[in-house]
């Protein structure tokens, strides 16, 4: 059964059978109540939409992560060989689980599917929308907003001046000072020479976590060196060459990484000049991602508590699409200092 053979069982075009499955205005009632009739009779769902035409409230958020990397290509497992997006999309289909949701994932690792992206929300086949993994100030999810979807955007800036932004929900780790914090905690060891390995410059969190690190070396009238700050991607790879390029021209005393996956990178890096952590280097990552307890040295870390970020962005996105309203937020979810193995005090200054 599709829609060609409603049509005919409906008498009517396969174009009004469209319409009326996207609810379009210009069809007479009759002829809707007739195509809705052969819809129910024949069970025909083509759309989540053809559910709420016959009255059932679309119970379905799209997750949608944005990865344009074509280095992490690794067969389709992006999500699974990324425990940031991992953590997160397993958060958020058990929260919404547990709302009586389901939750559609799609992966958009090239632009072309930003087209399927649009649709899902324009042909009603979801009720709102989490991004997650997206540049800032993304243009296509800046159009779905403007068109008045339901969106909520992890990692995104606000801007007291953009109104685009105040018509969704955002929400955001604590990154500034999660990056103080650990920057702070290594100048509390007595390190003075901190490099930084950082994040995509496109993405806010790597943003907020340079601004960080800078203000505690500031705070604490140590010099900002640009030479020890060394821009990655966020991916191990990337924090490999990062810290392979950083130490080939100089030895820092501490590094704090961007997140925990290119704080690996980093630590197979140093193991192959001969250094050790944290006799000679000492590292901080951030995320807290599952394996970095079970490091070779348990890698001292700021924690992301992902269960809390998907909870607040579904629970958001359930609360607008229930009760049908329209309100923007901006939640920030505090971040932990989680001090391990990998960090080393030094014994007078450097």
């Amino acid at each position: 059964m599709n829609s060609n053979d409603i049509a005919k069982l409906a008498g009517v075009s396969r174009s009004t059978v469209s319409r009326v499955i996207n609810n379009y205005p210009n069809v007479p009632d009759e002829t809707r109540q007739k195509v809705l009739k052969v819809i129910e009779e024949y069970n025909y769902v083509p759309h989540a939409s053809a559910r709420m035409l016959a009255g059932a409230q679309n119970r379905i958020i799209g997750l949608f992560i944005i990865d344009m990397r074509p280095e992490i290509d690794d067969k389709g497992k992006r999500i699974t060989a990324c425990q940031y997006f991992l953590e997160f999309t397993s958060s958020v289909v058990e929260t919404a689980s547990i709302l009586g949701y389901k939750v559609l994932v799609f992966l958009v690792n090239k632009p072309s599917l930003y087209k399927e992206v649009k649709e899902t929300f324009y042909d009603n086949t979801i009720a709102a929308g989490i991004f997650i993994g997206q540049n800032n100030d993304d243009p296509i999810i800046r159009e779905i907003i403007s068109a008045g979807y339901k969106v909520a955007l992890v990692d995104q800036s606000v801007k007291s001046d953009e109104s685009i932004y105040n018509k969704c929900i955002i929400v955001n780790a604590d990154n500034y000072s999660g990056a103080y914090r650990a920057t702070k905690y290594l100048i509390d060891l007595n390190h003075k020479s901190i490099a930084h390995i950082t994040g995509e410059k496109e993405k806010i969190s790597s943003v907020e976590r340079v601004k960080g690190y800078k203000q505690a070396l500031i705070d604490a009238n140590i010099p900002i060196v640009n030479s020890l700050i060394v821009k990655s991607d966020f991916t191990e790879q990337g924090g490999y060459i990062a810290a392979k390029k950083l130490l080939a021209k100089t030895q820092p005393s501490a590094i704090f990484v961007s997140n925990d996956n290119m704080a690996i990178g980093a630590l197979k890096a140093i193991d192959e000049i001969g250094l050790k952590v944290p006799e000679d280097i000492s590292i901080v990552g951030f995320d807290d991602i599952e394996v970095a307890k079970y490091l070779t040295v348990p890698l001292t870390t700021i924690k992301i508590t992902f269960a809390e970020m998907a909870a607040v962005a579904v629970k958001a996105i359930v609360n607008l699409t229930e009760n049908n309203i329209n309100f923007s937020a901006n939640y920030i979810v505090p971040v932990e200092l989680i001090k391990r193995k990998s960090c080393i005090e030094l014994k007078g200054s450097i």
